[in-house]
């Protein structure tokens, strides 16, 4: 398909429309730091060449385990070592707070339209992908589909045991979700009066036929291997699951999701920070943005990105359900997770035993 193949000629002349101040040396570089491993090999692929190829600036990339300590000491010291972070979204909001990142209003540089979806932008960053966890059955086996979190929890349509995260946050919200509560509201209600109690009950009742799973790749082992009917799984892993194994699991949206993203931030007191923001604005843009999504299967940030891959790419994704995500972004989110989240995750703990 021409719209998903030759799209760095197309970028080059998007980087020209994009502003640029001042002639772009040869030796001009910038650090950019992520959490390394299959991600940094996608950015490497969509952005990083891409990029370096179009403006002449050399990327040079680092790896971090998202550790704030690394990015407060580098600005208390003004031992600015790194330009570009990848960072979650809490410690996006949480080093933006702290004066760690630079404040940029990314709609000068950005359809700020496009990033609605994915909850926008933040007060410091933008968000590069887009990661969710939705509702994954093998649909070989399965030809009726679950249509909603309470087909989930009924074991008596569905026969067979449920895989679900051991891990608090993500499997309260899918709980409040199987009770009834819209997506867009599972963090209110849960962050409200009776929320997380309510939550619990909810787990309680299908407790007895679940298996808990702590990694993705355990995830997808009980799934493929029929020890579970249905589970809870990050839509990534659904796609890299079929094209290891050619099989044709399935992963619904509609019922809601979980999601968040990974977001782009420029370290504060950095002396590069246009080129920051230039390479920030680069990875941006749809087709790079369709790239990534297209060497690691996570959906892109950028929601016009999806115009540029083709149906089977996208089978995965999120398309049409961004309006179906309890969002891991925004205040309401963050404050409860950071304030109740130890809290609530012992409580997890010890249901999880009993």
């Amino acid at each position: 398909m021409t719209c998903c193949h030759g799209w760095p000629a197309r970028l080059a002349m998007t980087i020209a429309l994009l502003a640029f101040t001042g002639p772009l040396a040869a030796q001009d570089s910038i650090t950019v730091v992520s959490n390394g491993g299959s991600i940094a090999d996608a950015q490497r692929t969509a952005f990083v060449v891409p990029f370096t190829k179009a403006t002449g600036i050399r990327v040079v990339e680092d790896v971090f385990n998202q550790e704030l300590a690394k990015i407060r000491t580098q600005v208390e010291t003004k031992n600015i070592q790194w330009d570009v972070v990848s960072v979650t979204a809490i410690n996006e909001a949480t080093g933006c707070d702290e004066g760690l990142l630079e404040p940029v209003d990314w709609s000068r540089y950005l359809d700020a339209k496009q990033f609605e979806g994915v909850g926008g932008f933040g007060k410091c960053g933008v968000p590069h992908n887009f990661v969710s966890g939705g509702l994954a059955y093998d649909g070989d086996k399965i030809k009726d589909p679950p249509k909603s979190w309470a087909d989930f929890w009924d074991v008596k349509k569905y026969p067979g045991k449920r895989g679900l995260l051991y891990r608090a946050e993500q499997t309260l919200e899918v709980a409040l979700m199987a009770d009834g509560v819209e997506p867009k509201d599972v963090m209110t209600i849960l962050s409200g009066p009776g929320g997380v109690d309510r939550a619990f009950k909810k787990l309680a009742e299908i407790k007895p036929y679940v298996h808990w799973w702590k990694s993705g790749d355990e995830s997808m082992q009980i799934l493929l291997s029929g020890d579970v009917t249905m589970t809870y799984a990050w839509n990534g892993r659904v796609a890299a699951a079929n094209k290891a194994n050619n099989r044709n699991l399935k992963i619904a949206f509609a019922p809601g999701h979980v999601s968040g993203s990974q977001i782009y931030a420029i370290m504060k007191g950095t002396p590069k920070k246009e080129l920051a923001i230039k390479y920030i604005t680069f990875a941006a843009q749809p087709e790079p943005q369709a790239a990534f999504a297209r060497a690691i299967s996570y959906a892109p940030a950028n929601e016009a990105a999806y115009k540029f891959m083709t149906d089977a790419e996208k089978a995965t994704l999120p398309q049409g359900y961004l309006d179906r995500g309890s969002l891991q972004s925004g205040p309401v989110y963050f404050n409860f997770w950071l304030d109740k989240g130890d809290e609530v995750l012992q409580r997890f703990i010890k249901f999880a035993a009993q």
